[in-house]
């Protein structure tokens, strides 16, 4: 990244502008058990809405965050929360057992073979691939997924050069969102872009 490219991503993080989602009475999910539970619990869906459960504490830019509110008697809300870290987070085992595995990578593996990558660049590819998502949604670039009773999901546009020719491939790496900037991996790969 050039010097002037890496200033303006600066200037982007500190002018983002962040918001808090907020579910009154509830505890933010923070683990994907907890997601779980509230997603599949029959007795909470009963009293409440799954997907505002698993969005309460989950913090969006102004502006590029899910409507609200989702449903008709719907009584979340957001709060301004001003500036937030983003912690971008991913299991190794996304690439060393899915991407690379020969039976659950869907084509991916022939794919990022073609460009010079093997299992033996999984520690490279996920940390590349957490360190570009995290600039990105610090700086509000990211795309709203779908959101679900198990919570709401974003897309990152991903930049990596081709190890066998040096050129730029992008494709889209998705996240599933939770409280207080925290951001999970759910596929390194998910699309072209």
């Amino acid at each position: 990244m050039e010097l002037s490219q890496a200033n303006d991503y600066v200037k982007k993080m500190f002018s983002c502008e962040w918001v808090k989602w907020i579910h009154p009475g509830s505890s933010p999910a923070e683990t994907v058990a907890e997601k779980k539970n509230y997603a599949e619990n029959p007795i909470l869906n009963g009293r409440h809405c799954a997907r505002c459960l698993n969005m309460n504490g989950c913090c969006f830019v102004k502006g590029n965050c899910p409507e609200n509110p989702l449903h008709e008697h719907c009584h979340c809300h957001y709060e301004g929360i001003g500036t937030i870290e983003v912690q971008t987070r991913s299991s190794i085992e996304k690439y060393t057992k899915y991407i690379f595995d020969n039976e659950k990578n869907k084509g991916k593996k022939e794919l990022l073979e073609k460009w010079g990558y093997s299992v033996f660049d999984s520690n490279f590819l996920k940390e590349e691939i957490e360190k570009q998502s995290c600039i990105s949604i610090q700086c509000g670039e990211y795309e709203l997924g779908s959101l679900d009773g198990y919570g709401q999901r974003i897309n990152v546009v991903i930049h990596l050069k081709r190890k066998d020719t040096g050129e730029d491939v992008t494709f889209v790496a998705g996240w599933m969102v939770y409280p207080d900037g925290k951001v999970f991996l759910t596929t390194p790969y998910g699309d072209d872009k």
